[in-house]
């Protein structure tokens, strides 16, 4: 009898142990995918640069249905992390494109391509599959873009990091576009620089507009 009672007792002690090994395992490996998004898109020195310029990012695992087309204009760089010659000025008219948003996968496609008033030039940032945050109507756009700069006699080729910020106007449950816009562009790969026509790794302007309206 007090050998059944003991053996009894053995496996209670044992299958609580076995609960409360796997509770604690899910506990800690619990981790909001949001933060390991963040984290693939930005280091400790990228992060450095997001501080510099101020951005707002939107954080939150529900960010809005943001796909539409947006003009930008003017697309202004309102700050810099550098002595920058564009500092202040409207450098042209912006169009975003954003498309196939992903909920599930807090993804979203993104494509930016600048026409440049003050130069016969004009630059694209694309990216695939770019990470989105935010909840409400407040959302925030991360990638890592490939950038492209035609300068007409050639074209200069980079990597940068790329934060979208805003927040939708909607009425009537339809987009009318994004309030408060803002658009951080960070060099993260030169390719070696061979025009010696971009900026420095690290270096980063800051682009805003009050209002961009939805075009379609």
């Amino acid at each position: 009898m007090k050998n059944s009672t003991f053996k009894l007792f053995i496996l209670c002690l044992i299958l609580g142990t076995t609960a409360c090994s796997s509770n604690d395992s899910e506990e800690i490996e619990i981790i909001s995918p949001e933060k390991n998004l963040y984290d693939y898109y930005v280091d400790s020195e990228m992060q450095k640069s997001i501080n510099q310029l101020g951005i707002t990012v939107h954080k939150g695992n529900t960010p809005p249905d943001v796909q539409g087309l947006y003009r930008i204009d003017p697309f202004r760089c309102t700050k810099s992390n550098f002595d920058d010659a564009l500092l202040g000025v409207n450098l042209g008219t912006a169009t975003l494109i954003l498309s196939n948003q992903n909920t599930a996968n807090l993804s979203v496609d993104f494509k930016n391509f600048t026409l440049y008033s003050y130069d016969a030039q004009d630059e694209t940032w694309e990216g695939k599959g770019s990470f989105i945050s935010g909840e409400g109507n407040k959302f925030s756009i991360l990638l890592h873009s490939d950038g492209k700069l035609d300068k007409g006699i050639y074209m200069a080729k980079y990597q940068n990091l790329i934060i979208l910020s805003g927040e939708l106007d909607v009425a009537d449950n339809k987009i009318k576009g994004i309030k408060n816009l803002q658009m951080a562009s960070i060099m993260s790969d030169d390719y070696k620089d061979p025009n010696n026509t971009l900026i420095s790794i690290g270096q980063g302007r800051l682009f805003t507009n009050n209002y961009a309206p939805l075009m379609q």
